[in-house]
């Protein structure tokens, strides 16, 4: 896999990573404080959309909220990407993953 982008925003840090040749899948790291947060893969296709939202990924997981992942995976008609760990995403946050 190759790293295609690295984003740092008020402690998180995104890095994603593009699938080999034939891949559809990227992967996606996210750390806060430079400890693992969450990570997670999704079609390729849609990781810029985390780029383009971190900021908004970032006032959500502030706000112990999935809105800003929700903003990145949605497919402008209503509905969102399936992303690989999205429940396991879901529960961490619910637990209070996101201290």
């Amino acid at each position: 896999m190759k790293e295609v982008f690295d984003i740092t925003d008020r402690g998180y840090k995104v890095v994603a990573f593009w699938p080999d040749v034939g891949g559809t899948e990227a992967r996606i790291v996210i750390t806060k404080d430079g400890k693992p947060h969450r990570e997670f893969t999704m079609p390729a296709y849609k990781a810029y959309n985390i780029a383009a939202h971190f900021s908004d990924i970032v006032d959500g997981e502030i706000e112990k909220s999935m809105s800003g992942y929700n903003v990145a995976l949605s497919d402008g008609l209503g509905e969102t990407v399936a992303m690989n760990g999205g429940k396991q995403m879901e529960e961490k946050a619910v637990q209070g993953g996101n201290e």
